[in-house]
């Protein structure tokens, strides 16, 4: 009798598995190539993905935002930097000679949101505090735009710039509302593509600001808001550490009181604020690697509030840049008019720094006040004014995130009538500061 032979099923479906999966992967790979041409092995170049994704969009709307973009018109920005939380854009190389001819004074800065068209403008002029505020941005991945025409009828030319902006162009707004935004420039032709990109999705490397947000209490960040620093400041030897003693006061224990109030105050408000001094006698310099300029610049602070006293009555009042438009500068000085520490004659007692020719220029390029001028990083010429201040070179110079600084020139400390003012107000001198610098914030 024939003997049956038996099925190996111990075989059989093993090998059954392994043809199932290999049909299987066959008919993927021939779906793929008909249906998706572009995906890996289609033998195209890749567009239908990026490197990165934008807000909250995934990849391919990411990739839709980038085609819809409008850039039929393109102009060139070859330089930039920063002034407190102001960003400025400039035609060509950065120099405080050419400044108005080189910005983009007198036109229109349009921020389109990629992720929901929502529009932010700028009107520019030429004041290095005046131009795209950063504090007043909201969460979005920004297209730049110069926008011109009137309304209903606008033209909008893409801004692009002439060298890749790549990492570290990061700055952080002061708080509002209790969130910090964070500005990211991006200007890379290459940022979105991936590596089966045989050409770069863009052009040109167009300028775009990412912006997100942190709450005050999920920071981050380790950027200050405000630096305080009180007079004296040493700038060569033999100047007293307490400076002038006259009338019944000492300036540097009065003013680093003040200092201490101010800070507190902000501090409560949930600012971020430093002063620089330890103590009211501290032996520190303004100028070098170890001082007070530097101090400010490491602790990426966008406003520096400045206290000081004087032995001349013009001197009096609160100054600011004569490159800025000292609209923070201005909102402090009416709350120490309210105060009763000034008597409100701004044609005295509120002014822009005096510009004068110096032995470095015959054109006046620099602030006489050197505790604004190098505190403006290359915004102000920091570092270049003077021997002394080329002390401040290595780190100041070249340096595009300047710091907005009022210097705030309280009392005549050898005037008894000053004096006396001074005494009877010195209690509301705080709050009138901080009051000032909340208002700016609010309008700005």
């Amino acid at each position: 009798m024939a003997r049956k032979s038996k099925i190996a099923w111990k075989r059989v479906i093993p090998l059954f598995i392994l043809v199932v999966l290999v049909i299987y992967l066959v008919l993927s790979l021939l779906i793929s190539l008909i249906f998706h041409p572009n995906s890996e092995g289609g033998g195209n170049k890749n567009n239908d993905t990026t490197k990165v994704t934008i807000c909250t969009l995934n990849n391919k709307q990411t990739m839709k935002a980038l085609q819809n973009e409008n850039r039929e018109q393109t102009v060139e920005i070859k330089d930039y930097n920063f002034y407190g939380e102001s960003l400025n854009l400039y035609y060509d190389a950065y120099s405080r000679t050419t400044v108005e001819s080189n910005s983009l004074s007198g036109q229109k800065i349009a921020l389109i949101d990629m992720c929901s068209d929502n529009k932010i403008t700028f009107d520019i002029n030429s004041a290095v505090d005046s131009q795209i505020n950063i504090g007043k941005l909201t969460p979005g991945f920004y297209s730049v735009y110069i926008q011109a025409g009137e309304e209903g009828a606008e033209t909008y030319t893409r801004v692009f710039m002439s060298n890749a902006i790549r990492g570290n162009n990061t700055i952080y707004s002061v708080l509002r509302n209790g969130q910090r935004m964070k500005v990211e420039l991006v200007a890379d032709r290459t940022y979105f593509d991936t590596e089966k990109d045989e050409e770069s999705k863009l052009d040109k490397n167009y300028l775009y600001l990412n912006v997100t947000s942190e709450k005050a209490e999920e920071a981050t960040s380790t950027d200050y808001d405000v630096v305080i620093f009180s007079a004296p400041a040493l700038t060569q030897g033999g100047v007293s550490l307490v400076g002038e003693s006259a009338n019944g006061i000492v300036e540097a224990e009065e003013l680093y009181n003040v200092a201490l109030q101010v800070s507190s105050q902000l501090a409560e408000k949930g600012y971020r604020v430093k002063v620089m001094k330890d103590a009211m006698d501290q032996n520190i310099l303004f100028y070098n690697g170890n001082g007070v300029a530097n101090k400010a610049y490491n602790s990426k602070a966008k406003y520096m509030i400045y206290l000081d006293m004087t032995n001349y009555d013009a001197d009096l009042g609160v100054k600011y840049s004569g490159y800025a438009a000292g609209t923070l500068q201005t909102a402090i000085y009416d709350k120490l008019v309210t105060a009763g520490l000034f008597d409100g004659d701004r044609t005295n007692e509120l002014y822009p720094c005096v510009m004068e020719t110096s032995d470095y220029s015959n054109d006046g390029e620099f602030d006489t006040e050197y505790e604004i001028r190098e505190m403006g990083g290359k915004v102000l010429g920091a570092g270049k004014y003077s021997e002394s201040s080329a002390g401040n070179a290595s780190f100041a110079a070249n340096n595009i995130y300047g710091v907005n600084t009022v210097k705030i020139v309280t009392t005549n400390i050898w005037d008894s009538a000053s004096v006396a003012k001074w005494n009877e107000r010195k209690e509301a001198v705080a709050s009138a500061i901080v009051e000032g610098f909340e208002q700016y914030l609010s309008n700005n």
